[in-house]
């Protein structure tokens, strides 16, 4: 979720109250555009009470409270061929037989090729 300017000021004035930070017009601006631009609210907030929460003495710089949500995976739909094979491990015993056997004569031929006699 990406932040607003509104809510970009209210970090920065909520840090301004504990840590009795100066701004001027042009350096809040900075601030203000590089949250709302870079930042998510709710882990920059989060990441700016822990700061203050950690007993840091010293007022933040924008990297020690700039935080994004994470990036969430989206999950491609499975192909029908893929549904079928995942449907047939799980309710065809012939099936699942065939492929543990050739999947052990896989495992035999890359044993035959894998002796040591490599001087690699």
């Amino acid at each position: 979720m990406t932040m607003s300017k509104k809510q970009a000021f209210q970090i920065i004035d909520y840090l301004r109250n504990i840590y009795e930070l100066k701004f001027d017009e042009k350096k809040l601006n900075i601030w203000i555009d590089l949250l709302s631009e870079e930042g998510d609210y709710k882990p920059t907030l989060k990441a700016a009470k822990d700061y203050i929460t950690n007993g840091n003495p010293y007022p933040p710089k924008i990297p020690n409270i700039l935080r994004k949500e994470p990036k969430m995976l989206k999950e491609n739909e499975l192909d029908q061929q893929t549904k079928e094979h995942r449907w047939r491990m799980q309710n065809d015993e012939n099936y699942k037989k065939k492929r543990q056997q050739a999947l052990e004569a896989f495992k035999q031929k890359v044993a035959e090729f894998n002796r040591g006699d490599d001087n690699a």
